[in-house]
């Protein structure tokens, strides 16, 4: 019985000393060193950025959201401080000074994702985020108040921008038509400039250049030299006269008849009256002076404007450019036949035509002696044909006849519309 227990003993000792219980005993010694240290690794980064992680420029790796926070705002302000935006236009330069933008960015989201770098997994995958870091890059946006850009832009556009100047036609002492030659213009593409400004603030960090220099935008004008060298004739020239006119009503048919002297209209060109002339009113230099208004004769602002539309409107006619827009008065008035009037309103009434030659016209405006007369230049071409207007009352009604000449024999008489009359 003895002998047995000896051997049980023996046995017992020979299955301690197994290799295989050494080994996993090993195993286990190491397993439980490495997860302690792991748990001490991440745990001096459990209120820590883990390493490699930068914003921008900025390491962040190893502080906490406090320390990056003051990190980027130190980097930042001191950054901003000392640039400037420079945009030469010209000789000229003007200067934007970013620190004066109130600039703002989204430093404290891009830190609460940059602290969650590498916490979101298992602890193997967050020990070595830490260990065997891969570098991260989180780039700032900016947002800055434009009114300081604003301001500089409307600076740059009133200093840069010159009006185009189309070229005219001048009647001289001696009753010849003069051309002055047209001028182009320029400005600043003040979107696309804009674009560039706010692209060099949004990298400001990276820009090394902060160097704006805009191309003037050229300007053409509407109408040159060689467009007006095809004007060498009249057309057609019509006068009315205003001699019972009181000074004020004189006067107003001074200033409309102004507005339109010299207007040149291009192929295709639609003449507006009341775009022309424009609103009448007393900042416009227009007077009271007698007005048909609501079927009376009343005064008005302006009073005396229709007899200038009216006088126009029959110069026009005789070139056999139609009418767009035209209406007549509700009472006859003294200075024109019945039926060959035309009334204006501004913002109500207007007198439009267009221009349906492939040639340009010139319109030409005297008041003189009291009697204001319009001329219509173009192309002598034009000319082989001239046109006449007759009215022919019936009842309550006026027939308005355009009467067409070739080589002064008649060749055609046709009715153009009818109007009532009072």
């Amino acid at each position: 019985m003895g002998v047995k227990i000896i051997l049980d003993k023996e046995k017992q000792k020979k299955k301690r000393r197994n290799p295989a219980f050494i080994i996993l005993g090993i195993i286990f010694t190491v397993v439980g060193i490495q997860v302690i240290n792991m748990y001490s690794t991440m745990s001096k980064y459990k209120l820590k950025i883990y390493p490699q992680v930068w914003v921008e420029d900025i390491s962040v790796g190893g502080k906490t959201k406090d320390e990056a926070k003051n990190a980027i705002i130190e980097n930042y302000n001191n950054l901003i401080a000392k640039k400037n935006i420079t945009i030469k236009v010209n000789d000229t330069q003007y200067t934007i000074n970013v620190g004066k933008l109130d600039m703002k960015n989204d430093y404290i989201n891009i830190i609460d994702k940059a602290y969650d770098i590498g916490r979101k997994e298992n602890i193997f995958k967050n020990y070595f985020a830490i260990t065997s870091p891969v570098k991260k890059i989180f780039q700032l946006n900016n947002t800055f108040s434009y009114a300081v850009v604003n301001t500089v832009l409307k600076a740059i556009v009133l200093d840069n921008t010159k009006k185009a100047k189309d070229a005219a036609i001048i009647k001289n002492d001696f009753g010849k038509l003069i051309i002055t030659k047209e001028a182009y213009g320029y400005t600043v593409n003040s979107e696309s400039l804009k674009k560039d400004i706010v692209n060099k603030v949004n990298n400001i960090e990276q820009e090394e250049n902060l160097i704006i220099q805009p191309e003037l935008k050229k300007i053409q004008p509407k109408i040159k030299e060689t467009d007006l060298k095809s004007i060498n004739t009249k057309l057609s020239s019509v006068t009315t006269n205003f001699v019972n006119s009181n000074e004020n009503r004189s006067e107003n048919i001074k200033v409309a008849s102004d507005a339109i002297n010299g207007k040149v209209l291009m192929p295709g060109d639609t003449f507006s009256f009341n775009d022309i002339v424009g609103e009448r009113s007393s900042e416009n230099g227009y007077k009271i002076a007698k007005g048909i208004i609501d079927n009376k004769l009343v005064d008005d602002l302006g009073g005396g404007v229709c007899q200038v539309s009216t006088t126009l409107y029959n110069a026009i006619l005789r070139t056999n450019m139609a009418s767009v827009e035209r209406y007549h008065h509700t009472l006859a008035v003294g200075y024109i036949g019945k039926g060959l009037d035309a009334t204006v309103a501004y913002g109500l009434l207007d007198y439009r035509f267009k221009n349906t030659y492939s040639y340009p016209i010139f319109i030409e405006s005297i008041v003189q002696n009291k009697n204001v007369t319009f001329n219509v230049y173009s192309n002598s071409t034009l000319n082989k044909k001239k046109y006449d207007i007759v009215n022919e009352v019936v009842g309550d009604k006026v027939n308005v006849f355009k009467v067409t000449y070739i080589n002064g024999k008649l060749l055609s008489k046709a009715l153009l519309y009818t109007d009532n009359i009072a």
